[in-house]
């Protein structure tokens, strides 16, 4: 007794679904008895043209190859058109209002996406078409497109893009096939997978060449934390290595070194962005130009340090100092940029300045008076004097009687040691002379790096800033979740809609 509701539910249950088979079935073989899918769903020409109404819904934005100039995306299809042979009473077939049929038993509008890069023109997957009973055709096929995009490279990384898919009929033209926007002249993002590289700015649509093709755009901007940290900060720090050229002591040796390895490093990072970039001669990257402008200014860097350890090394030998070289480097521009020599170099240079005595102005050189009663009786007379020659002086409190005064012959070998003693003399002050004018030349070669390092700087400060805030969103940041949903609302109250 138990059993006997369940079985009655059972036989209800299955008494249904065999009714309402039948009446499928019944309405399938009423229904297209005598159709034709090839031919166009009018009655006669004056109908024509036939009102397709499309949409777009974006699911996905798999790819955008900068390089190939590709968009990669996965969409949903919506077509809408009327067919008057799809039409039926529901009371007649056990108020069934909606059927759905294999899309090759009845006439589809060959809609295809036009500016596709991989030749399929075609949706990827051809599911079933809904037939309601008023002949209100509805199908919404998936599809994988690689459309083809052209990159504006101008702003990269701080780029927007706006890629295009054109849909249009095959082989029907304006005046057979007119299309239409389903609900609004956007692109609905209801279903829309945030990308982690691009952020949705805009998707509009339009329609052109007489409502024959229709134009569904979608406007990226890129998203450039990546290409930050990546590209731009490190580019940034070797720019400013290049100021450090010119802290670096000229004695080190490593100047070239070290400029050399910024150079290399700035043609690595060319070649990266040239991987990522397309081949485009129409514009320069913003990137490209700002290490363009950090190559340059290292070549530069190259030369005038060249130059400089060729001055620093100068000797006075072969390139004497020029006095406005000295008036300029050693006077002024200290002045200028708050420089002072060190002081060992000035009391060298004060030194040098101030010395005019000879050998002959030395202490101790000249002739001397004798006093006979003082003096060592074993003093060679006056009588051997043969000649007047310059002797040492024996002290200064000898009385300068003119009485009393001889003037004595010294030997050969005192003779010599003077000799030997002046050329010792010449040499010291030779040596000291050259030290100072090797000195100056490196204090000249100290000025112009520090000079060359304020203009250093204020160029790279002054092309880093007019360069990378050059691009009209580089400050404008975009929340992702917040244009969505503006542009679904604006979708669904089908803002801007065509009649």
């Amino acid at each position: 007794m138990r059993l006997h509701p369940l079985l009655l539910s059972l036989n209800i249950i299955l008494f249904v679904e065999v009714f309402s088979s039948d009446d499928e079935e019944r309405l399938m073989v009423d229904v297209f008895r005598g159709y034709n899918s090839l031919i166009p769903p009018i009655r006669n020409l004056s109908e024509m043209p036939i009102i397709v109404k499309i949409a777009m819904q974006l699911f996905l934005l798999i790819d955008v190859a900068e390089k190939d100039q590709v968009m990669h995306t996965n969409v949903w299809l919506t077509l809408r058109w009327h067919d008057f042979q799809m039409r039926w009473n529901p009371v007649n077939y056990g108020e069934i209002k909606e059927m759905r049929v294999s899309p090759d038993k009845v006439w589809l509008p060959d809609i295809v996406l036009f500016n596709n890069c991989d030749g399929n023109f075609e949706v990827s997957f051809m599911c079933n078409v809904v037939i309601n009973y008023h002949g209100d055709m509805l199908w919404v096929p998936p599809a994988i497109y690689k459309s083809s995009c052209i990159i504006d490279v101008e702003y990269f990384p701080f780029d927007e893009q706006v890629c295009t898919l054109v849909f249009g009929s095959w082989t029907y033209n304006e005046n057979e096939i007119k299309l239409g926007f389903d609900q609004a002249e956007l692109v609905d993002l209801s279903e829309y997978e945030p990308s982690s590289i691009w952020d949705v700015i805009d998707a509009p649509a339009q329609l052109v060449k007489k409502r024959s093709r229709i134009e569904f755009q979608v406007r990226i901007r890129r998203k450039t934390l990546f290409y930050t940290i990546i590209l731009i900060i490190p580019t940034f720090l070797m720019g400013s290595l290049n100021l450090a050229v010119f802290f670096l002591p000229t004695d080190s040796g490593e100047k070239m070194t070290l400029i050399i390895s910024i150079m290399l490093s700035i043609v690595v990072f060319l070649l990266l962005v040239s991987k990522i970039l397309p081949p485009t001669s129409s514009t320069i990257p913003l990137l490209a130009k700002y290490l363009l402008l950090t190559f340059v200014l290292n070549v530069i860097t190259i030369l005038i340090t060249i130059i400089i350890i060729n001055i620093y090394f100068r000797s006075p030998t072969t390139h004497p100092m020029p006095e406005w070289v000295r008036s300029v480097f050693l006077e002024w521009m200290p002045l200028l940029m708050c420089l002072q020599r060190p002081k060992s170099a000035s009391r060298k240079l004060m030194t040098k300045k101030k010395r005019g005595a000879t050998v002959a102005k030395l202490p101790g050189v000249g002739q001397f008076p004798l006093n006979r009663a003082r003096h060592h009786p074993l003093c060679p007379s006056a009588d051997d004097r043969t000649v007047s020659i310059k002797v040492l002086n024996c002290g200064d409190d000898i009385p300068k009687d003119p009485g009393t005064v001889m003037f004595y012959p010294l030997s050969p070998d005192a003779l010599r040691a003077i000799d030997a003693i002046e050329y010792i003399t010449d040499h010291i002050v030779q040596e000291k002379e050259y030290k100072i004018h090797c000195d100056d030349w490196k204090f000249v070669g100290m000025i112009i790096d520090r000079l060359l390092l304020y203009v250093f700087f204020g160029i790279t400060a002054g092309g880093t800033c007019g360069i990378l805030f050059s691009a009209p969103s580089v400050f404008e940041g975009v929340n992702q979740r917040e244009v969505l949903d503006k542009l679904i609302n604006l979708y669904k109250t089908g803002g801007g809609i065509r009649d």
